[in-house]
């Protein structure tokens, strides 16, 4: 009877571990969770928080922080346009519909040099389906005595075509390689 109960638990478990294993679907970058990378400055950390309604929706909304080498913490703003600090978001979410992830961005640390990459895919013929990949290119920027003393701001923008095929993932990887 024991040996009977025993083996009900581990194929639960079992059942269980392959069940979370299989949900892939959900393929961001990054986890729920700090994410952190070594910058000239300090730290950067990307802070993701999970949005789901558990049956259709999951989001994942970044925020930026970067902790200085005083180890005070300062959020970073994404700005729209270099030139119009007071335009800006304070966090990016990314988006999976089904098993497609439709918006989606990663950070790369080469150098001197950090960037945060975006890409989006026009999903208006449905998930799973072939649509134009956008991606923008960020810069992480020093602010001068009456700016945001860190902001993300644009430098680059890129445009993949239906035809071509293109995932978020491809897009954003095949950018993030081209950083110099």
């Amino acid at each position: 009877m024991k040996l009977n109960f025993l083996r009900s638990i581990a194929a639960a478990l079992l059942i269980a571990g392959s069940t979370l294993a299989s949900s892939g679907a959900w393929a961001e970058q990054y986890e729920s969770g700090v994410t952190r990378w070594d910058v000239k400055d300090g730290k950067l950390m990307l802070v993701a928080g999970v949005l789901t309604d558990n049956a259709r929706l999951y989001y994942l909304n970044y925020s930026f922080y970067l902790e200085g080498l005083d180890h005070k913490l300062v959020m970073i703003p994404i700005v729209k346009d270099k030139a119009k600090l007071n335009d800006y978001n304070l966090n990016f979410s990314t988006f999976n519909g089904g098993d497609d992830i439709i918006t989606d961005a990663m950070v790369v640390v080469k150098g001197g040099n950090t960037w945060l990459v975006t890409a989006h895919k026009n999903a208006t013929h449905g998930y799973g389906s072939p649509g134009q990949v956008t991606t923008q290119t960020y810069r992480l920027f020093t602010g001068e005595e009456v700016q945001w003393k860190y902001y993300f701001a644009p430098v680059a923008h890129g445009e993949y075509t239906e035809q071509q095929n293109y995932t978020v993932e491809r897009a954003l990887a095949e950018t993030a390689k081209a950083l110099r």
